[in-house]
């Protein structure tokens, strides 16, 4: 009697479990808005648009993870991919435009001088020659202020500067961040575009990671 007593609770006990895992993954499938189409996306598992999340990124990944978590993680990523795309593109550039190795342009700008940033042909200096400038803790100052009101705008610490800015959309359109307004153009694909955004957020992400090891 006390052993079936026991037996039964345990079954029941293991079923809640399942159940509350299952409830988790069914509601984490519906966290981000489901913009992408597959069909635009045939590498192995699924994209983060699809609402698919038990194969995004890889299989089972979502498992015991709260709609926040996932949400979370769909956000890092394309942030990340992001940084990473300006990263590469930016320490390309500015190699091939000074000559100066991307990882060694830090010896450029120092406090002791910060007049060596030179790209050769440049047609407009960044300041006349003998003035001092650029100054390194201006360089810093900007810097600091301009990815903090960044950031401050990106995690809601200030009011949005533009009123299409909302906390945690990361594709805000409207007339500051689309002009063009390609989002709503017929002949635009809004859709394939945001999968094209992803594919080459994660590729430049792995070419981050060979830049570093030229470093």
């Amino acid at each position: 009697m006390a052993f079936a007593l026991s037996s039964s609770a345990c079954v029941r006990a293991f079923s809640q479990v399942v159940a509350s895992k299952q409830t988790v993954s069914t509601k984490a499938r519906a966290v981000v808005t489901k913009a992408g189409s597959e069909e635009l996306y045939v590498e192995t598992g699924a994209s983060t648009y699809s609402g698919n999340y038990d194969e995004a990124l890889w299989p089972n990944w979502a498992d015991g993870k709260s709609d926040e978590e996932i949400t979370k993680c769909a956000e890092v990523e394309l942030m990340h991919g992001r940084w990473a795309m300006l990263g590469c593109a930016g320490a390309w550039g500015a190699e091939v435009g000074t000559g100066i190795n991307w990882f060694q342009a830090g010896a450029v700008c120092t406090p002791e001088d910060c007049t060596g940033i030179v790209f050769p042909g440049q047609v407009i200096p960044l300041a006349p020659e003998g003035s001092g400038f650029p100054q390194f803790y201006n360089v810093l100052a900007g810097t600091v202020i301009l990815m903090g009101l960044s950031e401050a705008y990106r995690t809601g610490l200030t009011a949005p500067a533009f009123p299409e800015l909302e906390v945690g959309d990361l594709h805000p359109g409207g007339e500051h961040f689309d002009p063009l307004n390609l989002a709503e153009s017929p002949s635009f694909d809004f859709d394939r575009m945001k999968i094209a955004e992803l594919k080459h957020a994660r590729l430049a992400m792995l070419s981050w990671l060979g830049y570093m090891s030229q470093a």
